[in-house]
C-alpha cells in the first residue's frame, strides 16, 4: 500500500502542468482568499493551487514527497520553522533572496536565504470577560499554572500546531519541565490549534489560555468579551516561513510568485490577516501594538538556540507527551 501511494504521488507529480504552482501553506483559509485574486492578476496564465493544512501535516505530506523523490510542493509557507531549518541543513530548498531583502528587519535577514519570514503571528493571552473579569485575569503565562486557573485554562496542541509547539519551545526554555507538571496538576487542556483554542475561550469551555493575536483582532469588532493580555512575562513572537524546495526544473515564475509576498501588496494582505511584517517600519495591523514596541519584552529567539532546538526538538515532543499523557 505504502509503495503504491508513493507510485501516485509520481505519477500526479510529473503530470503537473508547467503553468501551476503548487503553493503549501497554513495561512488561513480567510488569507488565501485575499491573495489568491491578487495573484491571479499579476501572473495571468498561471494556475495558482493551494494545499492549506496545518503545519505538522504540511511537515508530514512534504517530507513524503521528498522522501519519493518528487516534491509537488513549488512554495511553502508554514509556521514550523524548525522544520525549515533543518530542510536547509540538508540541502532541500533553494537559496534566493527576494529583492526587498535589505528591507527586512535585522532579525529576519537569513544570509544563505534558504528560508525566509512572510509574517510574524504573536502569541498572547486571552479571557472571556463574561466569566473572568480583568482583576482576576492572568498577567503572566507563567500564571496559567496558579489554582483558580485549574480546568478553565486552554491553549493549542504542539503535536497539531507548528506556533503552539513554538509556544511550547519558548515555556519549556524559560521556565523548565515543572511549568508542564504544573499545568498538567492544573488540568491545563492543550488541544487543537488556535481556532479551536478560541471557540473554547468564547463559548466559555475553557474562557482562558493562550491564542495567536490574529485569531483574537479578528473579532475585535464583533466580540467585545474577548480580551487580549500582552503577557508581563513577554509575548511568543512567531515564524511563518517561507521556503521553496529544490526540483530538478526550477521555474522562474515560482521565484517571482514567491516574491510577490514580500511587495506591498503581499505584506499589506498579511497584515490585513492581523499578523505583523518582517518589514521594518512596516503599520502593524489594525488593533495590534508595533511589533518593535512587542519584541522590548519577547521571547528571544537567538540563532543559536534556534539550531539547538531544531535538534532537539523531538526529544522535546516526546517530553511533552509524557508528562502530559502518562
Amino acid at each position: 500500500m505504502k509503495f503504491l501511494l508513493l507510485f501516485l504521488l509520481i505519477i500526479s507529480c510529473q503530470s503537473q502542468d508547467s503553468n501551476e504552482v503548487w503553493i503549501y501553506t497554513s495561512l488561513y483559509k480567510d488569507t488565501i482568499a485575499d491573495v489568491t485574486p491578487m495573484l491571479e492578476k499579476e501572473f495571468p496564465g498561471v494556475k495558482i493551487n493551494w494545499y492549506q493544512a496545518g503545519s505538522e501535516e504540511i511537515a508530514a505530506k512534504v517530507n513524503t514527497e521528498l522522501i519519493a523523490g518528487v516534491p509537488k510542493a513549488d512554495i511553502m509557507i508554514s509556521s514550523e520553522r524548525f522544520w525549515y531549518q533543518e530542510l536547509a541543513d540538508s540541502g532541500r530548498l533553494v537559496s534566493w533572496k527576494p529583492s526587498q531583502y535589505e528591507t527586512f528587519r535585522p532579525e529576519y535577514q537569513y544570509e544563505k536565504g534558504l528560508f525566509h519570514i512572510v509574517s510574524v503571528p504573536v502569541m498572547v493571552l486571552a479571557y472571556n470577560s463574561e466569566v473572568i473579569s480583568a482583576e482576576d485575569a492572568p498577567k503572566t503565562f507563567r500564571d496559567l499554572a496558579l489554582p483558580k486557573y485549574k480546568g478553565i485554562a486552554t491553549g493549542g496542541s504542539p503535536l497539531a500546531s507548528g506556533t503552539a509547539f513554538t509556544t511550547v519551545l519558548a515555556l519549556h526554555q524559560k521556565y523548565g519541565w515543572e511549568y508542564f507538571h504544573e499545568l498538567r496538576k492544573n488540568n491545563f487542556l492543550f488541544d487543537g490549534g488556535n481556532s479551536a483554542v478560541l471557540k473554547r475561550i468564547q463559548t466559555k469551555e475553557r474562557p482562558v489560555g493562550f491564542v495567536l493575536l490574529e485569531n483574537v483582532l479578528r473579532f475585535q469588532h464583533d466580540d467585545p468579551r474577548l480580551k487580549i493580555i500582552y503577557p508581563e512575562d513577554g509575548v511568543v513572537t512567531q515564524f511563518n516561513t517561507m521556503g521553496i524546495p529544490k526540483k530538478k526544473n526550477q521555474r522562474d515564475v515560482v521565484l517571482k510568485i514567491a516574491e510577490w509576498f514580500f511587495t506591498q501588496d503581499g505584506q499589506k494582505a498579511m497584515t490585513r490577516s492581523f499578523m505583523h511584517s518582517p518589514l521594518k517600519d512596516f503599520p502593524p495591523p489594525e488593533g495590534a501594538k508595533g511589533l518593535s514596541e512587542l519584541k522590548e519584552k519577547a521571547f528571544a529567539w537567538t540563532p543559536e538556540l534556534i539550531l539547538e532546538l531544531t535538534e532537539k526538538r523531538f526529544e522535546i515532543k516526546e517530553n511533552y507527551v509524557e508528562i502530559m499523557f502518562k
